[in-house]
């Protein structure tokens, strides 16, 4: 049984002036082409297929022209969790329409735990799958009492019979965020430890766009596409294969449609700084300029724009700052956005300046700690 895991397309996303559409009609393409070329048997997509819970009409249509198109020209059935960024009511609306054409959605939390449990059976392989989509305190205590995490502990637990694999849209471990997440919890569980994920053969979660390993056999695959400038490094998804009750585990990379630079420099190095970026990707370029400066230049953002157009590039952002002192960048001003693990970062940065990255070993007991604090803090 051969599996992808996707999730956070955000379908209907803009940056700043940009629409992303033709980035997601190109992966949605190159998603349909590995589902052929790779005889993929079930697609997984864990969360934020939409921006909005009222997403464009644009983005319905490219939506459901794919899942059609994955029903028709493939033999791949398509599990849906809804995401905090969807509406689970929209999702669910066509579900016996979808249902022969082998996609089902969860887009609410039912108060029948059995409800969330499916069994795939595909080439002799059986695979024990539970689907939990995003969830708000009210629904797992709909009498407003008990602990939240003890009732969710309920929904997955289920005796052993085949292998199982959980689909999950939530905060869950100690993860590194992208800064482009509503991180704000509603489920009354802050994030998920991940001792509560180990009965798992798989963990495929949504709801982080960067991806990540938080646990043994428990990974975000992140967004397909860069949700913001910060985000450079390559997105990708999770290719699995059940064989013989055993899971393998890789990452594809995805193609990278349209690429998102960012340029820091001074009055006296942007020109060069232009000069060396390269236009590597089928969509244009788009470039976001930080400037220190002493004071306004009169003109200089259009000379910057001009430079820019002469790379088939386009600036889209430009963030001047009047300092007068190159100051080392600091993410202080808004921890509330941060993880834990990254405010642990920034603190390291701050208190050894020239040091390296924060080590693997200090970082691996950091994320230990936190698992502990957190057990902790769930028994009491």
């Amino acid at each position: 049984m051969r599996i992808l895991h996707t999730s956070d397309w955000h379908l209907g996303k803009r940056l700043f002036k940009l629409d992303r559409s033709p980035e997601h009609a190109r992966f949605l393409d190159w998603l349909l082409t590995t589902l052929i070329e790779s005889q993929i048997d079930l697609l997984l997509i864990a969360g934020d297929i939409f921006d909005t819970p009222t997403p464009p009409h644009q983005s319905l249509e490219m939506f459901y022209e794919f899942l059609h198109r994955v029903s028709t020209e493939t033999k791949t059935q398509t599990l849906i969790i809804a995401g905090n960024h969807d509406s689970g009511l929209l999702l669910e609306a066509p579900s016996k329409i979808l249902a022969p054409h082998r996609v089902k959605v969860w887009g609410k939390l039912s108060p029948k735990v059995e409800d969330h449990w499916t069994q795939i059976d595909i080439n002799g392989e059986k695979l024990d799958i539970c689907a939990i989509p995003f969830f708000r305190s009210y629904e797992l205590l709909p009498n407003g009492e008990g602990d939240a995490l003890s009732v969710l502990k309920t929904y997955l637990s289920r005796p052993k019979g085949a292998p199982q694999l959980l689909m999950l849209h939530h905060l869950a471990g100690i993860f590194e965020a992208a800064g482009s997440e509503q991180v704000i919890t509603l489920s009354g569980v802050d994030s998920i430890p991940t001792e509560v994920l180990e009965g798992f053969d798989y963990v495929a979660l949504g709801h982080i766009h960067k991806p990540q390993k938080i646990a043994k056999n428990a990974y975000y695959s992140g967004s397909p596409i860069p949700m913001r400038f910060s985000e450079t490094y390559p997105k990708s998804l999770m290719n699995l294969e059940l064989k013989n009750g055993e899971l393998n585990i890789e990452k594809i990379e995805i193609p990278l449609s349209r690429a998102l630079h960012i340029i820091k420099a001074d009055e006296s190095n942007w020109r060069e700084k232009i000069a060396k970026m390269e236009n590597a990707t089928e969509l244009t370029p788009m470039v976001e300029v930080q400037m220190n400066l002493s004071q306004p230049v009169m003109g200089l953002i259009d000379d910057i724009k001009t430079s820019i157009e002469k790379k088939n590039m386009e600036l889209l952002s430009y963030l001047p700052n009047y300092t007068g002192n190159e100051k080392k960048e600091r993410r202080h001003d808004r921890l509330f956005e941060l993880s834990p693990l990254e405010i642990f970062q920034e603190f390291y940065k701050f208190k050894y300046p020239d040091a390296p990255e924060v080590p693997d070993d200090l970082k691996n007991d950091f994320k230990e700690l936190i698992q502990k604090v957190s057990h902790a803090s769930d028994q009491t």
